[in-house]
């Protein structure tokens, strides 16, 4: 059962499922607001 989740992790990562650098997670982190915009944020 080991082998097989092992199997299954080499096989995503060759397919490039874990190349994302930055994560929808915190990708809110790198937004850029408008400097000239007025809104206030809580």
């Amino acid at each position: 059962m080991a082998g097989g989740f092992l199997i299954a992790f080499i096989i995503s990562v060759k397919s490039g499922q874990f190349d994302d650098d930055i994560t929808p997670s915190i990708r809110m982190l790198f937004d850029e607001k408008d400097p000239e915009s007025n809104e206030k944020t809580i």
